[in-house]
C-alpha cells in the first residue's frame, strides 16, 4: 500500500497563510494534472476548504513523494518557509485521518457537517477530471460512508455545527435580536444561500447580489430581496450587518471602496467574511464602529471535546471502517487471481453441459440466455465460495491456497 497525503489546516497556520495555499475548482483540476503528470502517480485528489488544503496522491511504487513540496511549488512559495505548518501522513495514519475528518472530527468547529460535502465533492471533481483511482475511490468512499454512520448513530455536538450556524451565533453576540435587522449577503454559492436563509428564518431582512450572468440558474430562498453584485458597496450603506461567502480570488469588499460611506457615517456595522481566500479587505475592519470577523473568529479553539460521551462510539465506528477498507485492500490483490479461478470454472461447466443444453431443442435466443445465466450464477457462487475460504483461514494461508487451486493453463 502507498496511499501519501500533505496538509495544512488551521491548527498550525493562520487565515493568512491557509488563504495563500487554498485552490478554486479551476486551480485545483490543473494542479491534479501538474501532479499525475510530474509525480508519475496513479491517482491524485485535493480538498480545498476554508480550514484545510490537503492533496493525497496513490501510486504503485514505493517511492516516498514530498507532497509538501509539492503544493509549494504549485503554489510558487517558499518551501522552507511553510514546511513546518504541513503534516505528511502515509498508509493507515493517512486512512484515519480521512475518516475522522469527514466525521468533523478534526474541524475547527467540531463536528461540523459541511466538511462531508467537500470532500464528497473533492473526489466527484477528481473522477470527472480523470485523476481519481480504484484506491482513492474506495478510500474516499469508505470515509464518507463511515461519516454518515457516525452522525446517524451519534451526536457529536448539542447544536448543528456548521459554519452558517456558528456564525450566526457570533452574529448575536452583536445583535441579539436580529428581527428587522438589515443584512446584505454577498454570494448566492451553497455558504451564502444557507446564511441568507438563516438570517431571514431569524426575522431579518435580507438582500442577496446576483450576478448578471447567473440570473437564469440562482436559487435565492424565499422572501430574500435581490441586487446586482455590482451594487454591492451601495447596499453596503443600508445594511447594519454585511457577510461575504463568495469563491472571488479577489476582495469584494474593500476598505477604499468604502471610505467615503464609512467615513460621514456612524452606524455600527458587522461585517462577517466566510470566505478562504478572504473577501473582505481587513482594513475594513479598523473603522471605528466597523467589526470585522473572518474564519478564524469562528472556531472553537479550546479542547472542550475530549470528554464527549459520542466519541468513542464514532471511534469505533471508525475503527470498523478502517479494518473494511484495509480488507478490501488486501484482498484487492488477489482479485484477478479470483476472477481467473471464477471463469475457469464458469467454462469448465458450459463445456460439460453443453450435450445436456443440445439435447433441450431451445431457440437458439433461449439457449444462448441459459448459457449466460449459468456462466453468471457459477461465477458468482464460485467469487463467494473463495472469499468464503479468504475469510476463514489465515492470511499466510490463504494466497497459497488460491494459487494451488490455479494450475497457470486456466484450469482448475
Amino acid at each position: 500500500m502507498n496511499i501519501q497525503m500533505a496538509g495544512i489546516d488551521y491548527s498550525k497556520a493562520t487565515l493568512r497563510q491557509r488563504e495563500i495555499f487554498a485552490f478554486t475548482s479551476i486551480q485545483a483540476e490543473e494542479a491534479r494534472k501538474i501532479v499525475i503528470e510530474t509525480c508519475q502517480v496513479s491517482g491524485c485528489v485535493l480538498i480545498s476548504t476554508c480550514n484545510r488544503t490537503e492533496i493525497w496522491i496513490s501510486e504503485t511504487g514505493e517511492k516516498v513523494i514530498d507532497l509538501t513540496k509539492v503544493i509549494c511549488e504549485l503554489k510558487k512559495v517558499s518551501y522552507s518557509e511553510y514546511t513546518n505548518m504541513f503534516v505528511a501522513r502515509s498508509n493507515i495514519k493517512a486512512i484515519r485521518h480521512l475518516l475522522e475528518t469527514a466525521c468533523g472530527l478534526k474541524s475547527q468547529i467540531w463536528g461540523e457537517d459541511q466538511i462531508l460535502a467537500q470532500i464528497k465533492n473533492a473526489i466527484e471533481q477528481a473522477r470527472d477530471a480523470g485523476t481519481s483511482d480504484a484506491i482513492l475511490e474506495k478510500l474516499f468512499q469508505t470515509a464518507i460512508t463511515a461519516a454518515k454512520k457516525v452522525k446517524t448513530k451519534t451526536r457529536l455536538t448539542s447544536y448543528d455545527a456548521s459554519v452558517v450556524t456558528r456564525a450566526v451565533e457570533k452574529i448575536k453576540d452583536f445583535f441579539p435580536v436580529l428581527n428587522e435587522l438589515e443584512c446584505l449577503v454577498i454570494g448566492n454559492g451553497e455558504m451564502g444561500r444557507r446564511m441568507a436563509l438563516m438570517l431571514k428564518d431569524n426575522g431579518a431582512r435580507v438582500t442577496v447580489t446576483l450576478r448578471k450572468y447567473k440570473h437564469a440558474t440562482s436559487l435565492v430562498p424565499q422572501g430574500c430581496k435581490t441586487v446586482e453584485y455590482d451594487q454591492r458597496s451601495a447596499e453596503v450603506k443600508k445594511a447594519q450587518l454585511i457577510v461575504s461567502a463568495t469563491l472571488s480570488p479577489h476582495y469584494t469588499i474593500t476598505r477604499q471602496g468604502l471610505s467615503g460611506m464609512l467615513a460621514e457615517d456612524n452606524k455600527k456595522r458587522l461585517f462577517v467574511d466566510l470566505a478562504v481566500p478572504r473577501d473582505i479587505e481587513p482594513e475594513v475592519g479598523d473603522y471605528e464602529n466597523n467589526t470585522l470577523l473572518d474564519m478564524d473568529s469562528l472556531g472553537i479553539t479550546a479542547d472542550i471535546h475530549k470528554n464527549n460521551p459520542s466519541l468513542p462510539v464514532a471511534c469505533a465506528i471508525l475503527d470498523e471502517y478502517v479494518e473494511e477498507f484495509l480488507k478490501w485492500f488486501k484482498t484487492r490483490r488477489y482479485l484477478p487471481l479470483i476472477n481467473s479461478i471464477a471463469e475457469a470454472a464458469t467454462e469448465k461447466i458450459r463445456i460439460n453441459m453443453q450435450d445436456v443444453i443440445e439435447s433441450l431443442n431451445l431457440e437458439e435466443k433461449n439457449k444462448n440466455h441459459l448459457e449466460s445465466e449459468m456462466s453468471r450464477v457459477t461465477g458468482k457462487m464460485v467469487r463467494s465460495l473463495l472469499f468464503g475460504i479468504k475469510d476463514n483461514i489465515a492470511d499466510e494461508i490463504w494466497a497459497d491456497c488460491f494459487e494451488r487451486m490455479h494450475d497457470g493453463t486456466g484450469t482448475v
